[in-house]
């Protein structure tokens, strides 16, 4: 299935995100600690694919001119903020 973006023709951005994961655990805590339990801030960095105002869409492999591997989608609501790295430019291969 090809990819709606043409990698040959799109610079990406190559970006840092920093978002607050939610969490879930097995373990026994009492009311007051998991009142207290502190959010865990996250780092993720990759291409950007799409950020709109319900969703950030990374992707960590490009291969060949369109496709990708490895994603993560994270929601907008829990986005902190957005650095940008690099542009990047994905030239054809003449190999």
């Amino acid at each position: 299935m090809k990819n709606e973006i043409d990698l040959t023709k799109t610079k990406l951005q190559i970006v840092e995100v920093e978002w607050f994961d939610a969490q879930g655990s097995l373990e026994i805590m009492s009311i007051e600690e998991l009142e207290e339990h502190p959010l865990v801030l996250t780092k993720s960095c990759g291409y950007l694919i799409k950020q709109d105002k319900e969703k950030v869409v990374l992707a960590f492999m490009i291969f060949g001119e369109d496709l990708m591997k490895h994603y993560q989608i994270i929601p907008i609501q829990m986005v902190k903020k957005i650095i940008k790295i690099k542009t990047y430019k994905n030239e054809k291969s003449n190999l």
